[in-house]
Formats: C-alpha cells, sequence, structure tokens
C-alpha cells in the first residue's frame, strides 16, 4: 500500500483593512474551565494612571478606579496606586477572549491577553463513514479535529491476525488527512482516526471510515469430472454418462449478476440477494442442468462461487460452458468446452 500524508489549506481573506488594537501580538493563557486564573492578567501602571481593562471590542470590565463588570468572578486589584491586575475565578467558556489593559488617556495597550480553555478534542467534520474508490485511483480520507491544545491526528488501519481477530494497527500517519494512492482491493478496509490533545483524562475522539474499492470481476471457472479433484483447463473430454460439475469463482465489488451459459443460451442466473439462483425454464434443454446453492465466503463478502451440475448425455451437453459476470464496472467471462471422446 503506498500511503502518503498530504496535508495543506488555503485561507481567502476579502476584506477591508481597517486600524485595529487587536493586530498587535499578545500573551496566550490556556487554562481549564473550572479553575481559576491563578496568576492574574498584570498591568503595571505609573502612579495617577488611568486604565480601562476592556473584553475583546465590546466589554469594559474596569475603568478608572470603578468595576463596570457585574460578574463577581471577575477582580481588578485596586488597593495600590501602581498595580491593575484582573483575576477571574472559576472560569467558563464564555470568558475566552481578548483581555487588555489600556491607558485611558493616551488609548496605548500596556498589557494584551488572549485566554483560551482547553476543550476535549472532537471531530465533527470528516470524509463519511465510508469512501468509495475505483481500483488504482487515489483517494483521501480526512478528520477535522477540533480542541484546545490542538489534536494530533494518528491513523489506525483494521487487520485480520491468524487467529481471525480484527485489531487495529498504527500506521505511523499523523496529520489531518490521509492519502492513498494506486489503491489496491487489497486497501479495502476500516480505517480510524484519532485525535488526542492530553485533556484531562485524555480521552481520544474517534471517527471509522470504511474504504470500499470497487473493481472488475475476477472470474475462474474449476471443473470436476465424476466427483473426482477440480482442475482448471480450457476444455474437458468426456464420455456419455460421465459427472460434471463446472464452479465459477467470482470476486467482485460491487457483485451484481451471476449467469451461465451454454455457447449464447441462458442456462441460469444469480443476483446477491436472491434466496436461490434462477434457472431459464423457457429454454426447454436446460432441465438437465442443476444449479445448486451459491457458495459464499464469510471473510470474503466479495467472494461467492456458482455451481452447475449436469450429465454428459445428448449430443447438446458437449458445448462451450460460459460464466458471465457483471457489475458497475463492466462485464468479464470465463468459457470452458466440453468436448465428447474420440472412440
Amino acid at each position: 500500500m503506498n500511503i502518503f500524508l498530504k496535508y495543506s489549506f488555503w485561507i481567502i481573506l476579502n476584506c477591508h483593512i481597517y486600524h485595529s488594537q487587536l493586530s498587535r501580538e499578545y500573551e496566550l493563557r490556556i487554562k481549564e474551565a473550572g479553575s481559576d486564573l491563578v496568576n492574574p492578567f498584570r498591568c503595571e501602571i505609573n502612579k495617577g494612571e488611568e486604565i480601562l481593562w476592556r473584553k475583546d471590542d465590546n466589554e469594559v470590565i474596569f475603568i478608572g478606579n470603578t468595576m463596570i463588570s457585574q460578574d463577581t468572578r471577575i477582580r481588578v486589584k485596586n488597593d495600590t496606586s501602581t498595580d491593575r491586575s484582573l483575576s477571574i475565578r472559576y472560569l467558563k467558556s464564555s470568558d475566552e477572549g481578548r483581555y487588555r489593559c489600556i491607558n485611558r488617556k493616551t488609548q496605548a495597550i500596556i498589557s494584551d491577553y488572549r485566554l483560551k480553555l482547553k476543550a476535549k478534542p472532537e471531530i465533527s467534520i470528516h470524509s463519511g463513514d465510508k469512501v468509495n474508490v475505483l481500483e488504482y485511483g487515489t483517494t483521501r480520507l480526512w478528520c477535522n479535529a477540533t480542541g484546545i491544545p490542538q489534536p494530533t491526528v494518528t491513523w489506525y488501519a483494521m487487520e485480520v491476525t491468524n487467529q481471525q481477530e480484527e485489531v487495529l494497527r498504527d500506521i505511523g500517519i499523523r496529520g489531518n488527512m490521509l492519502g492513498i494512492q494506486n489503491v489496491s482491493r487489497f486497501c479495502a478496509t476500516k480505517f480510524q482516526c484519532r485525535a488526542t490533545n492530553n485533556y484531562k483524562e485524555n480521552k481520544a475522539a474517534v471517527h471509522n471510515i470504511t474504504l470500499n474499492v470497487k473493481f472488475l470481476p475476477d472470474v475462474k471457472i474449476k471443473i470436476r469430472l465424476n466427483e473426482g479433484n477440480f482442475k482448471i483447463m480450457s476444455s474437458f473430454t468426456g464420455d456419455r454418462a460421465d459427472k460434471v460439475e463446472l464452479v465459477c469463482d467470482v470476486l467482485a465489488n460491487p457483485l451484481t449478476t451471476v449467469t451461465w451459459y451454454r455457447n449464447e443460451v441462458k442456462i441460469g442466473r444469480y443476483s446477491p440477494g436472491e434466496t436461490k439462483p434462477k434457472r431459464n425454464d423457457k429454454e426447454s434443454n436446460n432441465y438437465v442442468y442443476e444449479l445448486s446453492n451459491i457458495q459464499i465466503n464469510r471473510r470474503e463478502p466479495r467472494f461467492l462461487s456458482f455451481p452447475l451440475k449436469f450429465t454428459l448425455d445428448a449430443k447438446y451437453t458437449f458445448s462451450r460452458y460460459r460464466c458471465i459476470v457483471m457489475n458497475e464496472l463492466g462485464s468479464v467471462e470465463d468459457s470452458v468446452n466440453a468436448v465428447p471422446k474420440q472412440n
């Protein structure tokens, strides 16, 4: 599997340019919700200066020597002539934002802080629960993870052990996007993106994505005479009264229709979801053919076997037998010739 990681983004900004005090650098504080702002937002001033504390651009907290905010959790130090530090108890999500201490007279920014609260990782936007791709094509699986601190996304793939147990294996890819080139049918599995950011119990946010690889059918006919061993060959010879079993082995995704023909005459067909094969009873000679129950592989749902049983008897039974398999990508067939023995 050729896997590559590519994570890129574009930001398109279309706006009027204006002067904003928010454009300057700030000190970032990241805290947990429910905790106190142990180290307050500092604001050192000269004696006699007046300041105002502003949150974002629209909320005045403190001005001059007066507390404007009615939130009792917020306190501005006012018992000295040179310290107007701001503290907050029991932080909550609405406290997030930009806090600036500003000289009231000159409007100069004395201190500038950005408060963020830690948040558990979440994956709310992703490439879907199931992604379809054609064999040998290219696909991208992605998970946009949010949280504070910014989560790390790790990719896993489902594998089946020798004991037929499913296990998730770290495939060594980090980032929001997983790219796969030249996708083969063997890449079809369940992938998992797992986002972590060391928040509280370090619980990960996970999302499973099933990669569904579509491909043309593989078709092969195997032959058995008189209940002997199965063989693969393009023709076989037989005598009258020989018992023949032809089995059409199919691997395809998606599976749609499997049909047996004698030359150009339809014998019968099977489509997934049907309880049993259907014989073409419009052709009178088809009564000699037995369409056995479909054989499936529970470990490989893309595989089935369609047996056809008959006895070499009438002249028309010595013919070319064709198994044609169709799906949305096209049709594929295999054939075998039944030839009478020369006495």
